[in-house]
């Protein structure tokens, strides 16, 4: 399994919004991150930015790095969520969710997956578990909580910008064990995650140059196929 399709689902999971001390020092803090996340969530309707993926193989100590492009707009009214990533190297594949419908296009091997979401999840993989993990798009934050036990670590400086630390640990079994979730502290948007796995593998995922409520034609979210194309269900 490539290192494309062994993140896919990572990014099916940017569907939810999200000084210094140990995760205990300062827990009165933590209502008042969240409270911006959720506000920051609910003002934002439209979102681009510079992707960066590293998938860290802990037991031969090999990172696999990934750069593309994301598109976002979130489900308004009787609208779908709609979610767009273009990789622009080393692959040039390219992800689509619109509402609970997945297209992954694997140009170098003439070949394109479609699915649902729930589908695409259960048989996809690293890639796929991993990006209904990227925690900080979409979603509630009751749903968040209900999901995860949640912790302010620190304030940390990343990519030049400082940000809250928050660790998600998930209240059930399942690939991961911890998330972090580094959250800007001017657009209250997430700029990195990691998620660590069971194993010891972890990714980092970075969001850089975020260009938030600009216009982004529906028209963006759809994926073109060339005639010819192998179409699968399964990955």
């Amino acid at each position: 399994m490539n290192q494309v399709l062994s993140g896919v689902v990572m990014i099916i999971g940017l569907w939810l919004f999200f000084p210094g001390g140990g995760p205990h020092a300062a827990p009165q803090l933590l209502p008042g991150i969240l409270n911006k996340m959720e506000r920051a969530h609910q003002e934002m309707k439209s979102l681009r930015a510079e992707l960066t993926q590293e998938k860290t193989n802990a037991q031969i100590g090999v990172t696999d790095t990934e750069v593309g492009s994301l598109r976002y707009k979130p489900a308004v009214g009787k609208g779908k969520g709609k979610l767009r990533i273009d990789y622009t190297r080393p692959s040039r594949d390219t992800i689509a969710v619109v509402g609970d419908q997945v297209v992954y296009y694997q140009p170098r091997i003439n070949q394109v997956f479609k699915s649902t979401i729930a589908k695409a999840t259960k048989g996809g993989g690293a890639r796929m578990g991993g990006y209904t993990q990227l925690i900080g798009i979409d979603g509630s934050l009751k749903s968040l909580a209900a999901n995860y036990q949640i912790e302010f670590i620190k304030d940390e400086a990343v990519q030049g910008q400082m940000t809250s630390l928050l660790r998600l640990t998930p209240k059930t079994k399942g690939q991961f064990v911890t998330i972090d979730l580094w959250v800007n502290q001017q657009s209250w948007m997430p700029a990195q995650w990691k998620m660590l796995e069971r194993n010891g593998d972890y990714t980092i995922v970075s969001l850089r140059n975020m260009q938030l409520n600009t216009t982004i034609p529906d028209a963006e979210f759809s994926v073109s196929i060339p005639g010819g194309t192998k179409v699968v269900d399964k990955i």
